[in-house]
């Protein structure tokens, strides 16, 4: 078992159950947390997280705390990471961002090479059918109305939670997915085949015009054998 999949008392060091109110070998009270960043078990006073360096941020005074749309209790811890802050939730292992941490961490490839944890990009990009995940609808975790759900780039395979308002919800490893998928060049191949789709579609508009103006043109001023019927189904 990992270190970062074990959740250590903050006083004794022993490892202790999450779920838990206290600790069963010193008694002292847990807070157990999990960082958004490396998802490591850690103790929600923890400055920094003993893993990836994520440190603790406390939320702005006056704000209203951040609940996980999955769990619906307890609010989100909040830690940042080069300039980013992410937020979790100890029990399900979902991820909250803004849109303009999401956006930083989608540019900036020193932010996603702290989030996967590796220097190097992955072989290729890992794409799912969301069709075979249940359908779920979400409230936003700060203000509580039901989110709409993205297939992230229209070709990730990667279903994600968004409140344009507010910010974006990932269930466990979700963003994980979406960052590996980024930087293994996921997003070049979207754009490739938008490319590719708009190119066919004005070939397709192309011919249907060409068609048309080909087509010879009718004699009003006397009669015609084609029907109206027989003409509708020529140019269909």
């Amino acid at each position: 078992m990992s270190d970062a999949s074990v959740y250590r008392c903050p006083s004794c060091g022993a490892a202790a159950d999450p779920k838990a109110a206290a600790c069963a070998y010193c008694g002292a009270r847990l807070s157990p947390a999990r960082c958004p960043w490396c998802f490591g078990w850690l103790d929600a006073a923890t400055k920094d997280c003993p893993r990836c360096g994520a440190a603790a941020q406390a939320p702005p005074p006056g704000s209203k705390p951040l609940t996980c749309p999955t769990c619906r209790a307890g609010a989100l811890a909040a830690r940042a990471l080069g300039g980013i802050t992410l937020s979790g939730c100890a029990r399900c292992g979902g991820v909250w961002a803004d849109a303009a941490a999401f956006k930083r961490l989608c540019e900036d490839r020193s932010a996603q090479v702290a989030y996967l944890g590796e220097a190097v990009s992955p072989q290729a990009p890992s794409v799912s059918d969301p069709s075979a995940a249940p359908v779920v609808y979400r409230p936003c975790a700060a203000c509580g109305e039901m989110m709409n759900r993205v297939n992230f780039a229209g070709g990730s395979g990667v279903i994600v939670d968004v409140c344009k308002p507010h910010g974006l919800w990932f269930d466990a490893d979700e963003l994980r997915r979406i960052v590996a998928f980024i930087r293994s060049g996921g997003l070049d191949l979207v754009r490739e085949r938008e490319r590719r789709e708009l190119v066919e579609e004005r070939q397709r508009l192309d011919r249907e015009r060409s068609a048309l103006l080909d087509m010879p043109s009718l004699d009003i001023s006397t009669p015609h054998p084609i029907t109206a019927a027989g003409l509708l189904g020529d140019l269909l």
